[in-house]
């Protein structure tokens, strides 16, 4: 048995009797002991018969200890633990469970075969077996996680960092029933949440600098800072299967103009409806100032407030909604879902006087009227896309 351990069944705790069919004295007389070294001519063959008690052999078996609960150990398995710098693997105890019913069976087999040695774990009987190729395979596994701990991957956000080393990565890995490195998904996409909550910026109210020169809060809309958390997930754990250490810019399904408090950078257009007044500024110049006519609040159709994002920029663009089509020169949208809820801001050639207070009454169906010469200058000037549209209502 396992450790060293030797048990015992003898022929006598059985009972057993061993019965020759032939007389054996008479060949043995018919010999001629002067010629014992010369092989005989033929071979005498005497039938064998083995015969025990059955109740004294289950009574011998069943006193065993190795089919005794009291003595069985179950074993432990190995554990993979993380010691703050590496992966370890602690030495597993195979125990000494074994299959009781096959046990008792290849007992029985070397008792009726006169086999005087039975090894239960050349036979396979142990329910855990000791096998040395599979120690093999778990040093290349500890090899292979603690390849994955040494990688160092920095998430840059402008001047601010996130760096994700060992003391994070270990937290991700665990190891299948085939010995294959499995990585927690969940608790990657959990870890961007939580840099998500210190660096993403969509929708929330941030205080503006109006070109008024006053301060003011402004709440609303889907500009900002946006994680891509599968595409990011995605690249953290391919950067560390492919061993990469590196500096990178996380994935972003949206960007801003700029990291840190103020995200909306020095390239944006700036509407306040209560003027009815648009600026527009390029790296921080201005190259738009001019009048403007938005949604018709008396109809419910006010332009809405908040921080947009820039999504497309069109030219010769074919208008048409319910009871209005026109040819626009220039649209450019930041807000809605679709086609027919789409709002942006509109070159407008049949309009000539912008400003005051037509928009009450006479006003878009929530775009920004400009006129065209404006219109060409912001499609020119700004990028097509990916910076902050600012829409608020009064000074404050």
């Amino acid at each position: 048995e396992r450790n060293d351990e030797v048990e015992h069944v003898s022929a006598g705790d059985i009972d057993m009797k061993v019965t020759i069919d032939g007389d054996l004295s008479k060949i043995k007389e018919n010999q001629n002991h002067y010629l014992w070294f010369i092989k005989p001519k033929k071979a005498e063959n005497l039938d064998i018969t083995i015969a025990y008690d059955e109740i004294k052999l289950d009574y011998a078996i069943n006193g065993l200890k190795c089919l005794d609960d009291e003595y069985i150990n179950s074993g432990i398995a190995p554990e993979l633990t993380f010691d703050g710098n590496a992966f370890t693997m602690t030495e597993g105890v195979p125990g000494n469970e074994i299959d009781k019913e096959k046990t008792i069976a290849l007992i029985k087999e070397a008792i009726k075969n006169m086999d005087p040695v039975l090894t239960l774990e050349n036979e396979n009987c142990y329910l855990v077996p000791i096998d040395k190729e599979a120690s093999e395979k778990e040093q290349k596994l500890l090899s292979q996680l603690n390849s994955y701990l040494d990688v160092v991957i920095t998430l840059t956000f402008g001047e601010e960092k996130e760096v994700i080393d060992k003391a994070q990565i270990y937290k991700w890995l665990s190891v299948g029933t085939n010995n294959e490195v499995i990585f927690d998904n969940e608790k990657i996409i959990e870890y961007i949440d939580n840099i998500g909550k210190k660096y993403e910026t969509m929708g929330q109210t941030r205080e503006f600098l109006n070109s008024y020169g006053e301060t003011i809060k402004v709440s609303g809309g889907d500009f900002g800072w946006w994680i891509n958390r599968k595409a990011e997930a995605e690249a953290i754990i391919n950067d560390i299967k492919s061993l990469n250490s590196t500096t990178r810019e996380p994935n972003f399904l949206q960007r801003a103009g700029a990291f840190g408090e103020n995200d909306f950078g020095n390239t944006y257009i700036e509407i306040n409806l209560t003027d009815q007044h648009l600026y527009a500024y390029k790296d921080g110049n201005k190259i738009v100032d001019c009048d403007i006519i938005s949604g018709d609040p008396v109809n419910g159709l006010e332009t809405p407030t908040g921080v947009f994002n820039m999504r497309f920029m069109f030219t010769n663009y074919n208008f048409v909604r319910k009871d209005f089509s026109k040819k626009l020169k220039y649209w450019m949208v930041f807000y809605g879902n679709t086609v027919d809820t789409n709002i942006g801001i509109a070159s407008c050639d049949w309009i000539t006087n912008f400003g005051g207070t037509a928009y009450r009454g006479a006003g878009s169906l929530g775009s920004i009227y400009v006129n065209e010469a404006d219109a060409k200058t912001l499609y020119m000037e700004l990028p097509g896309k990916d910076f902050p549209v600012i829409i608020y209502k009064e000074r404050r």
